[in-house]
């Protein structure tokens, strides 16, 4: 199976196809899109890729989950969750012959303060209480989008980040904050890319495409066996540079 995670900025309005082109070269078999705001983008591209999908309003954005396999059932968690500021959707997928996959779409609250870091602590501890039944059994998931958030392991260079991001780095003190990502390692998922491509990972970036000095895109496993994750990546070719303010992350996990 191999998922594929896109900001497209702003619903994507006048560039379904480049989107659609970068998500074709993912091959992916489920896509998690957040900023997914304009349903004529979403139609298109589901559409050009032949995938069923999902789309859940959120507080501030939308997000969507598409699928070449058969959507079982979904829930959108953002009207229901006070906390969350964006986007929180769940999907159900059946994947023929095969498991079933249940995936989170996940848009935290945006910037690098301190602050910020304590508004999506928040959010995340709905998006914890939301899986909790999940992990509480046993069952594999992943948590897919963007989140917003710093890995511990991210060598941040502040020079290569936006300005707003470097102002926060000099409001910090030097530093970015960490917290909701460790709170997730903590909890026991495991960072797709991290298992993947081991330190390395600390160098990869995916925010923003001009400025790509922070990596706040992840695709966080839960009950999926290190071994299983095979790949996992940052598109960094030169369409996806233009085609949103994000580069798209994937990984591969083989079966059980």
């Amino acid at each position: 199976m191999r998922l594929a995670s896109y900001n497209i900025l702003d619903g994507g309005e006048g560039r379904a196809d480049p989107l659609t082109e970068v998500l074709i070269a993912q091959r992916a078999d489920i896509i998690v899109l957040v900023e997914a705001d304009d349903a004529a983008v979403l139609e298109r591209i589901a559409g050009r890729m032949e995938m069923d999908f999902v789309h859940g309003q959120g507080q501030k954005s939308s997000a969507a989950i598409l699928s070449r396999w058969p959507i079982r059932d979904s829930i959108n968690h953002a009207p229901l969750r006070k906390n969350i500021s964006k986007s929180l959707l769940e999907a159900t997928i059946a994947q023929p012959s095969g498991p079933q996959w249940i995936v989170g779409a996940v848009h935290l609250h945006a910037r690098a303060t301190a602050e910020d870091e304590d508004t999506r602590l928040t959010e995340l501890a709905d998006v914890m209480d939301v899986f909790a039944s999940r992990r509480r059994d046993s069952l594999p998931h992943l948590l897919a989008g963007d989140f917003n958030a710093n890995a511990p392991i991210q060598r941040i260079d502040p020079a290569r980040c936006k300005e707003a991001t470097r102002r926060a780095w000099e409001a910090n003190v030097g530093k970015i904050p960490r917290r909701v990502v460790q709170k997730l390692l903590d909890a026991g998922y495991l960072d797709s890319l991290q298992v993947s491509r081991g330190e390395a990972a600390g160098d990869l970036g995916t925010f923003s495409t001009q400025c790509p000095g922070q990596r706040v895109d992840y695709i966080f496993t839960y009950g999926v066996a290190p071994a299983r994750i095979t790949a996992a990546w940052v598109e960094r070719d030169r369409l996806a540079q233009f085609a949103s303010d994000h580069y798209p992350v994937g990984v591969e996990i083989q079966p059980d």
